[in-house]
């Protein structure tokens, strides 16, 4: 009981600390979102692809849509990008990395528990074209299918 609490309470911690850093936040998610207006990057604002360029570029990588000269576009491609450019990737994720999804999805992650569950900050999930955080168990279908370690 003590360990779930413990476990419960990290994770509220992680929740409160993840902030919405993104350049483009005073324009998501209106007026801009949805209207298809590039960002520094070549991605579109208010876009999970652009959220992740943002926090990709916060930590010091160039990251745009034509990084190693490969063009990364929609999220649904990213990881087809990553196997082109040789950027590392896997099953493992870590703080830092950026969270792939099959279905199209890009996210940053926030935090990885010792459990492998991972806390992730986005854009364009939940709430159309805004900022929202999430806790996702390992093992369960809405995990990430891989994660590119930039």
């Amino acid at each position: 009981m003590i360990c779930l609490e413990t476990l419960c309470l990290a994770v509220s911690i992680v929740n409160s600390l993840a902030t919405d850093t993104y350049d483009y936040r005073g324009v998501c998610p209106t007026p801009n979102g949805g209207k298809r207006i590039l960002d520094k990057w070549n991605f579109w604002e208010c876009e999970c692809t652009s959220y992740a360029a943002d926090r990709v570029n916060e930590r010091g990588v160039p990251f745009n849509s034509h990084y190693k000269n490969t063009k990364w576009g929609n999220a649904i491609n990213w990881i087809n990008a990553a196997i082109s450019t040789g950027t590392p990737h896997n099953t493992t994720p870590r703080r830092g990395d950026v969270a792939w999804f099959a279905y199209g999805h890009v996210a940053y992650v926030e935090a990885v528990d010792s459990y492998g569950d991972v806390t992730i900050s986005e854009y364009n999930w939940g709430h159309p074209h805004d900022y929202h955080t999430r806790t996702i168990a390992k093992g369960t279908t809405a995990y990430p299918g891989y994660f590119i370690h930039f």
